[in-house]
């Protein structure tokens, strides 16, 4: 490694002018010292690349340089050279640090040539490891200080998100409605809402995003502020849109579209027109469709329809039944068909049917029977919306 910086230390003139001599031709720095004390204070004061140290000294042999050096420069590459060819003089010295041991006199110069390359080599080596050891714990300390503040950020959408869903078990006059949400991450692709439009129309809906955790997280709040302008906009006397679930789901369509998000969501938007005892729907890709149970039977509601933000040809239409005096209409997330053991989308389907069917109508007894009142390891959000009217 030319250009290194070596120290060699030796009381015999002749020796360690011959070794300055090589060094130098072979484009070595060369310091030198004719004691093991005059080369200590050279090497605190030069930090040398490697040190050449000759064992039998005065004032302070090599022994006791070596256990000082090794003792404030851990991994300064010391090679001891030595007139006195005694195995147990070896031992010592690699036992005391020494990077390798060498006996004089030096016959082929090119022995300490290739020892002294090893020894830089290992040295540049060892440098290596330490400052990629010292980024890899920096970056380690960045990456924790980044994920604890993800976690503060996801801690905040958490409860924000969770804000802006409706008070559970709302009841509006004889309709009460209830929801669950069991999310895979911290953050839930899925979002329900229901409210009250004027003294005639309750609206409700449920929504699943695309993906999971925090991009589909936000666009469900970008669809809690769409459907709160859309409202908004009726309550002005502006703009009746609102009233009609399949111009939400077109509107909606148009502006996940043009708001270049990448995502796309399935979404069942319905209208409740009290005076007309009427259910006014439309489906944006919902599925499973939802299910309603009036004490004899299970039906299906509603045709498939595209998903919301997908498709900028996409139509939805606008459809209607009337409400039974008693009933409970259920809405589920397809996260729930990852659940379910049935082997068949038929045979869940079927399953699902079944249990809207059994339960007593709360929300509390079909999380229950679907398994979901327990820890699950979620591949997908799974939300539960539940309406039930009771006279």
């Amino acid at each position: 490694m030319p250009g290194a910086k070596i120290l060699t230390i030796d009381d015999e003139w002749v020796l360690r002018k011959t070794l300055v001599a090589y060094l130098e031709d072979s484009d070595y720095q060369v310091l030198e010292a004719d004691n093991g004390r005059t080369g200590l204070d050279l090497t605190r004061q030069h930090h040398p690349d490697l040190i050449l140290c000759d064992l039998m000294m005065p004032e302070m042999d090599g022994m006791e340089f070596l256990e000082i050096v090794t003792r404030e420069f851990p991994d300064m590459p010391i090679i001891m050279v030595s007139g006195m060819n005694r195995l147990s003089d070896a031992i010592n010295a690699l036992k005391l640090g020494a990077w390798d041991y060498i006996t004089k006199p030096i016959e082929d110069m090119a022995v300490l040539e290739h020892a002294i390359n090893q020894a830089l080599e290992r040295a540049e080596l060892l440098r290596n490891n330490r400052r990629y050891h010292q980024e890899l714990e920096a970056s380690n300390r960045r990456l924790e200080e980044s994920l604890a503040r993800l976690r503060a950020d996801e801690e905040a959408g958490r409860r924000l998100q969770f804000q802006l869903l409706p008070e559970d078990h709302k009841l509006y006059g004889d309709f009460q409605f209830s929801r669950h949400l069991l999310t895979s991450l911290y953050l839930s692709g899925d979002f329900v809402d229901y409210f009250f439009i004027d003294n005639s129309h309750l609206g409700f809906y449920i929504a699943d995003v695309s993906g999971h955790g925090v991009p589909s997280a936000f666009v469900t709040v970008l669809l809690k502020s769409y459907m709160s302008r859309y409202l908004e906009l009726y309550r002005q006397h502006k703009n009746e849109g609102i009233l009609n679930p399949a111009r939400v789901l077109k509107r909606l369509n148009h502006n996940i579209l043009s708001g270049g998000l990448d995502k796309y969501l399935t979404m069942f938007f319905g209208i409740i027109n009290l005076e007309q005892n009427r259910l006014y729907y439309a489906n944006g890709g919902q599925f499973p469709q939802p299910l309603l149970f009036d004490g004899n039977k299970v039906e299906v509601i509603g045709s498939k329809g595209l998903p919301v933000g997908l498709f900028d040809f996409a139509e939805y239409q606008t459809e209607s039944l009337e409400l039974p005096a008693h009933f409970t209409m259920t809405m589920i997330s397809d996260g729930i068909l990852e659940t379910l053991p049935q082997p068949t989308l038929r045979d869940k389907l079927a399953h699902l049917a079944s249990v809207v069917s059994g339960d007593d109508g709360s929300i509390e007894s079909l999380v229950q029977r679907l398994g979901l009142d327990r820890p699950l390891d979620l591949p997908d959000d799974v939300t539960v919306l539940r309406l039930r009217r009771e006279n």
